[in-house]
């Protein structure tokens, strides 16, 4: 499942987090968004130790400024509270899951 978070709870969960973790940038009228959901949620029972949550766009626009992204939606890898990869737009599941693997040897 993914957990949604507003801009205090990201900066606990995910900013001040050692662990690595999935944060999926959405909006609510995005089809795309709505397609990748799905693989995500299916992916976050595969890996239920892996952190897999999601922000709203309109709650965070800062977040696509820091990092020099554009539309939505983004899904970003974090390790150490900072973003190590991201994938844009829909993608495979098994390309999401090949993202967490490499997050998840070091």
């Amino acid at each position: 499942m993914l957990k949604k978070l507003n801009p205090v709870a990201f900066e606990e969960y995910v900013k001040k987090s050692k662990k690595p973790c999935l944060v999926m940038v959405s909006r609510d009228t995005c089809a795309v968004c709505e397609k990748v959901h799905p693989k995500l949620e299916a992916l976050s029972e595969e890996y239920s130790d892996f952190p897999f949550y999601e922000v709203n766009v309109n709650q965070m626009q800062n977040l696509l400024l820091e990092n020099r992204l554009k539309g939505v939606p983004q899904t970003l890898f974090y390790k150490g509270g900072k973003v190590e990869a991201v994938i844009t737009g829909d993608a495979s599941e098994d390309d999401f899951a090949d993202k967490i693997e490499e997050m998840l040897e070091d």
